[in-house]
């Protein structure tokens, strides 16, 4: 059993604590989410559980022999001069030394060392299961590693996919315990939802910190909320600790006014009475009470101020002038990087004023080197981008070197990408507004955290009035609240956004269509995120059973007027929701379904192996394992057919409306 026990945990750096007085138990199948607001602590609480660090006060206990999977900060020189596949599979237990040990036992005629290397070998592929290489490849490619990037050496890779080459390690080691440290940064979205599929079927003890609200609610099933007050453990995932917060502050608000009137109300007799001879020591004695009815109201009113959701991002962006009814447009737009061919063919496209686009592509796909095409810091190698003569562009790059001045202040810095007519007052104001107050007016840029240079950067598009925002990962180093924050602005905002993100939430609640970049160039979504989510889903599907797919092309539609256009689109996107669940459940069971099989098939070969029959116990492990696994294949294959059942009648709606 993998189990970490949590007591009276402490931790302080300068004098100033990070977190105290934490405790909870976590075991095998629960998933926590370690939550709380940017510097309370949450990843050096991973830290002293993966025993990185010491913790000041309290202890940690782990299940004797329970093994953990943590991600280490830093490469060292000699691991980025290996190749990726072979340096993840390292991260396993050698089985070359392991079959050599049996061959000398073998030639030896050693049986109690062989009977010994037979358990060895049972423990093993228990842990790590009968083909490891197979496994790495499939952690690798879920996390968005194509087959020809398998051999590369560590040192070719950027800092991204270093990170993702950690993960993947970590994954492969079969951990009892896996504390995640940001697990979906650098991740786009199909790996950060092939990455909750696998968190969700881990069935150790799982730690972990992220920001991704959509990721918290369907991996979590507890959270410990940190950095207000006393720690709080509560199951279930973060919406549902919301609930619960909200519903202790209204309770506590309640309570708050009833003690207060009844305060009140005793304060008018004791008044009214205590000069007054015969009611004065009643009076006196009310008084004592009083006294005590105001501490236990301090303490009610110092819960509220300890609220669980923090202090937060919320401001408004101001009212843009209005701008060219096309801020930019691309014609016949190309680039390449040192003379090798364009990443994607040449595009035209054009954004309308008022609109707000999300651009969407795996990593890698130039969703960066297009933002900056249009803002001018990159040169096209073909075509033009014509930004509009009363187009102001406000730009955000998740690379913050790029625009910030590291060795500058934090005020100084706001000043020199602001308008310098701005008086102090209002620089000093806007920084407040963004979580920046005077303590940081005079810190160097360098010496922000992540977070910290996020909200100076939209301190400064705030104050830049633009009427045209690019943003490129604009949430990233941003904890929830200030995410959350941001994402009211961006959904009041009255210019056109245009912007690159992988969190989902953002993308819903804020993008009105969704443009795929690919190497075919760009596919427009009109339905926003979830349309295109389901389309994207479906095209997956149609990859993965070609049979089942009709093409567009092979069907014929006479031409609709532009209301029936606008009432099929509608129904389509009603269509796109109602099968969104059952789509994403139906994908689950496929590659369960793919992974039960190729279980199965793996266990066949052994067992026709006449050599497996010589060690009896190792036989009955597997007959067990392959009537285990057959019944589990069963099972998903009946699930898939209800499934499909079910999508069948929705589409069948939707094609009986067209």
């Amino acid at each position: 059993m993998s189990r970490i026990t949590v007591q009276n945990l402490g931790k302080s750096y300068g004098g100033e604590a990070v977190f105290s007085d934490v405790a909870f138990e976590v075991s095998p199948g629960m998933r926590l989410a370690l939550t709380g607001p940017n510097g309370c602590g949450k990843s050096t609480l991973l830290k002293v559980l993966a025993g990185e660090i010491e913790p000041d006060t309290g202890q940690t206990a782990l299940s004797r022999g329970a093994q953990i999977g943590y991600v280490a900060q830093e490469m060292t020189g000699e691991v980025l001069t290996q190749q990726l596949l072979p340096w993840v599979l390292s991260a396993l237990p050698s089985w070359n030394d392991f079959w050599e040990q049996w061959e000398v036992a073998v030639n030896e005629g050693d049986d109690a060392r062989i009977e010994k290397l037979s358990h060895r070998q049972a423990e093993f592929e228990e842990l790590y299961g009968y083909n490891p290489d197979h496994k790495a490849r499939a952690i690798l490619t879920g996390l968005g590693f194509m087959d020809e990037e398998l051999f590369k050496q560590i040192e070719e890779l950027s800092g991204g996919w270093r990170e993702r080459a950690k993960l993947a390690r970590v994954l492969l080691q079969g951990a009892d315990i896996l504390l995640l440290d940001e697990p979906t940064n650098h991740l786009d979205l199909e790996a950060v939802e092939w990455l909750e599929d696998y968190l969700l079927n881990f069935r150790g003890t799982l730690a972990f910190v992220v920001h991704d609200r959509i990721f918290l609610n369907r991996v979590a099933t507890h959270v410990i909320f940190l950095g207000s007050g006393k720690p709080v453990f509560r199951k279930g995932n973060f919406d549902d600790f919301l609930v619960w917060d909200e519903e202790n502050a209204e309770q506590r608000q309640k309570e708050a006014a009833k003690l207060s009137a009844r305060i009140e109300n005793e304060y008018k007799y004791i008044n009214k009475f205590r000069v007054k001879a015969r009611k004065a020591a009643q009076a006196q004695s009310k008084l004592k009470k009083v006294v005590k009815l105001e501490d236990e109201l301090n303490l009610i009113k110092q819960a509220q101020a300890n609220s669980h959701r923090g202090k937060s991002l919320n401001f408004k962006l101001p009212e843009p002038k209005r701008g060219d009814k096309v801020p930019f447009a691309a014609v016949d737009l190309e680039f390449c990087y040192d003379d090798a061919e364009p990443i994607w063919p040449a595009l035209n496209i054009q954004l309308f004023r008022g609109k707000k686009v999300a651009l969407v592509a795996p990593n890698g796909a130039g969703k960066s080197t297009l933002l900056k095409l249009i803002v001018g810091t990159l040169q096209p190698t073909g075509g033009h981008v014509t930004i509009g003569s009363g187009t102001d562009v406000g730009y955000f790059s998740q690379h913050q070197h790029e625009i910030l001045n590291l060795d500058n202040s934090a005020i100084g810095e706001i000043r020199r990408l602001s308008d310098p007519k701005l008086t102090e007052e209002q620089v000093m104001r806007v920084l407040g507004l963004f979580l920046l107050g005077e303590s940081f007016f005079h810190r160097k840029v360098k010496g922000l955290s992540g977070g910290e240079k996020s909200r100076l950067l939209l301190a400064s598009l705030f104050l830049a009035r633009a009427n045209f925002l690019i943003l490129d990962e604009p949430t990233n180093h941003l904890d929830i609240e200030t995410r959350e924050g941001l994402i009211r602005a961006l959904k009041k905002y009255e210019g056109t956004l245009f912007f690159v993100a992988h969190d989902r939430y953002l993308l819903n609640e804020v993008a009105e269509e969704i443009w795929a970049l690919d190497s075919d160039g760009i596919t427009q979504y009109l339905g926003g995120f979830e349309a295109y989510h389901a389309k994207s889903r479906e095209e997956a599907a149609c990859k993965a059973r070609p049979e089942a797919c009709v093409t567009q092309a092979s069907k014929e539609k006479r031409k609709l007027t532009k209301e029936e256009k606008r009432h099929v689109a509608e129904e389509r996107n009603r269509v796109y929701r109602l099968i969104k669940p059952l789509r994403k459940e139906y994908d689950k069971l496929e590659r369960d379904l793919e992974k039960a099989l190729e279980e199965q098939a793996e266990l066949e070969e052994k067992m026709n192996d006449p050599a497996t029959y010589e060690k009896p116990e190792q036989a009955l492990k597997l007959n067990s394992a392959y009537k285990e696994v057959s019944e589990w294949a069963e099972t998903i294959m009946e699930q898939m057919a209800e499934l499909e059942e079910k999508m069948e009648v929705i589409s069948g709606d939707l094609e009986s409306e067209e």
